[in-house]
């Protein structure tokens, strides 16, 4: 069951943590595995608050060292500070500001109440979901619109329970006038994309996140990773439709599609799922052409290729070329992701298969 630590419709109480801490523990987990001095830590909290004063920080700092949700560790002349992942009270303590942020972003916003209230009842009788978490909720909900993204337990049910987690946010979508955009992973996928290399949309999403349901089960998952490699969040989102040519063409070749006469650079490493989407947001039939070769010769995530065509508006063009490829060469991952657009409603766009066909034998990707 879904059970939060604050219900979404509990009326907006008194704070249960100061500012100063909420401030520099939400500013620390938004950029797990990057190295804060004090210096730099009192900047980034500038940046996003308005205002920090280094002796203030310095001075909070210390106490919550002598708590243990800190470490602070001399490198030369700085003191690098970090969470302590050892400590067992720190998923609590994350846990209250968790809430807090929840609080703080639902006071005067009735709209969201109401919305978060129906959610957390429509998906109240499953045992599948570990926890709902908001994705930069303050900018979205300016846009009308919420990105959320669900961790479910490692279940023979993920994929009944993910299309069924699709559909619920679709009838609230439209009762709620709200455009809703859902990743849906489970702890497997979690491990994968937060210690992957790429970026990813998970990488991005846990530098600005709220949890609104079960914090605590965010953050043991957090915790999880943290005590056998290390996470690092980015800072930047990226827009798909702006990856450069450079970075699409490195990235291309590296998924075993490279143009002849194109020489290749060294760019930055995105996922499958972005450079996908990347090339069907551009009016380029030769690029589109490439799509079924990398996803026939690379594994994908079917939950993290559904989320950006729903939030980019690519399903179509997306079902078009995953039904040609899955007569060519079926996949788990091609007939999940189909079945995830589907409950889109993508209205389909075909592709040229014979086109597609002989590109995939040039490519040796059958």
């Amino acid at each position: 069951m879904i059970y939060s630590t604050l219900d979404a419709s509990e009326a907006i109480g008194e704070k249960i943590m100061d500012t100063p801490t909420l401030r520099i523990l939400d500013t620390l987990s938004s950029n797990l595995g990057v190295s804060l001095s004090i210096n730099q830590l009192t900047e980034r909290i500038r940046e996003t608050y308005g205002v920090a004063y280094y002796a203030n920080i310095y001075q909070k700092l210390q106490k919550l060292k002598k708590e243990g949700i800190l470490s602070l560790d001399l490198i030369g002349r700085s003191t690098n500070v970090k969470l302590n992942f050892q400590n067992y009270l720190l998923i609590d303590t994350l846990a209250e500001m968790e809430i807090q942020k929840k609080k703080n972003f639902l006071t005067k916003r009735n709209d969201q109440l109401l919305f978060l209230t129906e959610m957390a009842k429509s998906l109240n009788d499953s045992c599948t979901i570990r926890s709902v978490t908001s994705i930069n909720p303050t900018k979205n909900v300016k846009l009308n619109r919420t990105e959320l993204l669900f961790l479910l337990r490692e279940t023979p049910e993920y994929h009944n329970m993910t299309v069924q987690i699709y559909k619920e946010m679709l009838k609230l979508e439209n009762k709620y006038n709200l455009k809703i955009n859902s990743l849906i992973i489970d702890r497997n996928d979690f491990y994968d994309l937060t210690t992957s290399d790429e970026i990813n949309p998970l990488r991005e999403a846990l530098s600005e996140e709220t949890t609104f349901f079960c914090p605590q089960a965010f953050w043991s998952e957090i915790k999880q990773v943290a005590e056998k490699t290390e996470i690092k969040t980015i800072r930047a989102e990226t827009k798909p439709a702006n990856i450069s040519d450079l970075d699409l063409t490195y990235n291309l070749n590296r998924f075993g599609y490279k143009e002849f006469g194109l020489q290749m650079v060294q760019g930055k490493k995105f996922c499958i799922e972005y450079i996908t989407t990347a090339i069907l947001l551009q009016d380029d039939a030769r690029l589109i052409e490439a799509i079924p070769i990398i996803l026939a010769k690379h594994t994908f995530k079917s939950n993290v290729m559904a989320f950006l065509s729903q939030k980019f508006e690519t399903s179509g063009k997306l079902m078009g070329l995953l039904k040609i490829l899955h007569t060519i060469k079926p996949t788990p991952e091609t007939t999940e992701t189909i079945d995830f657009l589907k409950t889109f409603n993508a209205r389909e766009i075909p592709a040229d298969k014979e086109s597609i066909l002989q590109k995939m034998r040039l490519y040796n990707a059958m």
